[in-house]
């Protein structure tokens, strides 16, 4: 019986992915409203959305905010593909902790010089968003990374966000993990401090709101149209995942923290 969310999806994906290739759904259609596919497969919205998150990291569908998921091949393209870190794969996060410093940094850099007005009204009702979430894990997950779409997209360069829909499942995962750790370590904090009573969302939130400013602090260097600060807070962020993680980023994101305007 699949009872995990990791296994949910693999399987409501799978199933997804047999219907796209056997023409069930043709190119150029729609596929059911996420509400539908939730009630058919009984699973939560997360699910499917990281259900198809995976078929577009194969190039079978494309996402667009109001217009849905259509169908744009019905062979697989595999293209460059990263597996995703299992378990507790230490070095294999902090791999793509590594491959995430250099793709955002420079995304956050360009986005301050070419981000719209439309794209900054975007990542700051995002962030409202994820701040009203800190404490509902799954939302929280789904507005973070939400987040780092629209700084991709703010770049307007296509292929950043081509990018990160390839490697959605990864990106997703090591977020995942460090927003998981933020909770966890809060909770324990507060239960050593004697606040056993309350140890979910009352209790520590500190530390969560000391991750939520790590965005909040790219998003004004965006603002500020400077490119500089951008990638510095984009890497200063990252390296902070790492080190509350426990990850050793002595000679890899340290060493590539810009020290000159771009």
């Amino acid at each position: 019986m699949l009872k995990n969310r990791a296994s949910l999806t693999d399987h409501v994906a799978d199933i997804l992915m047999e219907r796209i290739l056997a023409g069930q759904y043709a190119v150029g259609d729609k596929l059911p409203a996420g509400r539908l596919l939730a009630q058919e497969f009984g699973v939560s919205a997360a699910v499917i959305r990281e259900a198809t998150e995976r078929l577009r990291t194969k190039g079978l569908v494309r996402t667009r905010q109001g217009a849905g998921c259509i169908v744009l091949a019905n062979s697989l393209d595999d293209g460059f593909q990263i597996s995703r870190p299992q378990g507790a794969d230490r070095q294999a996060l902090l791999h793509i902790y590594e491959l995430r410093a250099g793709m955002e940094g420079a995304a956050a850099a360009l986005a301050a010089v070419r981000a719209t007005e439309d794209d900054l009204q975007e990542m700051a009702h995002i962030l409202a968003e994820l701040e009203a979430s800190l404490h509902e894990p799954e939302s929280a997950l789904e507005w973070d990374f939400a987040f780092h779409r629209c700084l991709a997209a703010a770049t307007h360069n296509p292929h950043y966000s081509q990018l990160l829909a390839y490697l959605s499942d990864q990106w997703r995962h090591s977020v995942e993990v460090a927003r998981r750790h933020t909770l966890e370590t809060e909770s324990s904090a507060a239960l050593t401090n004697g606040d056993a009573a309350e140890p979910g969302p009352a209790a520590g939130k500190l530390k969560t709101l000391t991750v939520h400013q790590e965005h909040v602090a790219i998003f004004e260097a965006i603002r500020a149209r400077d490119p500089k600060a951008a990638r510095g807070r984009a890497h200063e962020h990252l390296q902070r995942a790492c080190e509350r993680l426990g990850l050793d980023v002595t000679t890899t994101l340290i060493s590539t923290t810009p020290g000159t305007r771009t």
